[in-house]
């Protein structure tokens, strides 16, 4: 009986920790982060979508955990699309972004397997169906929504015609005051990208469009994040441009000399017409000043007579002549006569 007893207990214990780990490992839970996925022998058996505690049969079933949360994926450096003709043959570059879900676990362990493999399908679907769509449409109807006036040209819009006219529109810019009728717009054209892209993912591998193959994924959304010319095109773009603008700031420059030219010169020449005419002025007042002189003299001496010639002659003698002045005159001068004169009235005086 001491024997037995003996083996009983430890089999128990041995029994007991079994059934523990049994029951351990048929237990698991699933928090509101995730989606899980019984599988029996490696077959999907049973979707788990609320989150809470759950059974399976130990060593026979399995579980597969998925994330319940959208996902994103955004295309890097290796995935953007680049060299994308649009339909008026802009080269363009695309990088894409999109939203996708798990939305039945069962089929996506069944189709998918892993969600690596399901973000391997939407980044082919996606990116086929923005090349598909984009290259039917104008660049204009790509990156614009409505038929709204821009409002920054880089000041060109203030160009003469005959400026705007140099610029070359055909490849990378779009003309100078030219505004594209928009029919479509990005919003729609987006959508339709959706659409497709949903399309594609139910669409069976030989890419005729089958409903029932239910990948068990969804499409959340999709976008572009970044639109812009290759990187040949924007030095080209930029070359152009930078020519341009720099041709129009010296035709510019040009246009300012010339002026700046005609206001100096009209300038000048307003200058000396006011100097002609000042001198002209000034000549005919001195001309007519000195002529006013002359006839007061005229006058004076029209009305004096020879008092005046006398009172004259005395003026130069007095400033001529002083006490030690010395003269020898002759007996036909006029101051010797003058002084005779003199002579004789003071003589005839004397009494």
């Amino acid at each position: 009986m001491a024997a037995n007893n003996s083996v009983k207990g430890p089999a128990a214990v041995v029994i007991g920790v079994l059934v523990l780990l049994a029951t351990y490992s048929s237990i698991f839970t699933v928090n509101e982060r995730e989606l899980a996925v019984l599988l029996e022998f490696g077959k999907p058996v049973k979707n788990i979508s609320d989150p809470g505690l759950y059974f399976k049969l130990p060593l026979i079933q399995e579980v597969r955990r998925l994330p319940r949360t959208r996902q994103f994926w955004a295309s890097g450096a290796n995935d953007v699309l680049v060299d994308l003709p649009t339909k008026d043959g802009k080269k363009i570059e695309i990088a894409i972004w999109a939203i996708w879900r798990i939305t039945d676990p069962e089929q996506f362990v069944r189709i998918m397997r892993t969600v690596g493999n399901a973000e391997q399908q939407v980044r082919q679907r996606v990116r086929a169906g923005v090349r598909d769509v984009i290259t039917s449409y104008d660049l204009a109807e790509v990156v614009r929504s409505s038929d709204r006036e821009l409002t920054y040209s880089f000041g060109l819009d203030d160009l003469p015609e005959s400026d705007v006219d140099d610029l070359d529109p055909t490849e990378d810019l779009t003309k100078v005051g030219e505004q594209a009728k928009i029919l479509f717009g990005r919003e729609k054209i987006m959508e339709e990208i959706r659409q497709r892209i949903e399309s594609q993912l139910a669409a069976g591998e030989d890419g005729a469009e089958d409903r029932s193959i239910d990948r068990g994924i969804e499409l959340v959304d999709v976008g572009v994040s970044n639109i812009g010319f290759v990187q040949s095109v924007q030095q080209a773009t930029f070359e152009r441009l930078t020519a341009f603008m720099e041709a129009i700031a010296a035709k510019y420059l040009n246009q300012g000399e010339q002026r700046k030219q005609e206001i100096i010169n009209k300038t000048t020449a307003e200058v000396e017409r006011i100097l002609g005419e000042g001198v002209e002025q000034s000549e005919r007042l001195r001309g007519e000043v000195e002529a006013e002189i002359i006839e007061l003299y005229a006058t004076a001496i029209r009305t004096t007579g020879d008092f005046y010639n006398f009172q004259r002659t005395l003026s130069v003698f007095e400033e001529a002549l002083d006490n030690d002045t010395r003269l020898i005159l002759t007996t036909d001068s006029d101051l010797f006569r003058m002084l005779k004169d003199v002579s004789s009235s003071q003589s005839g005086k004397t009494p």
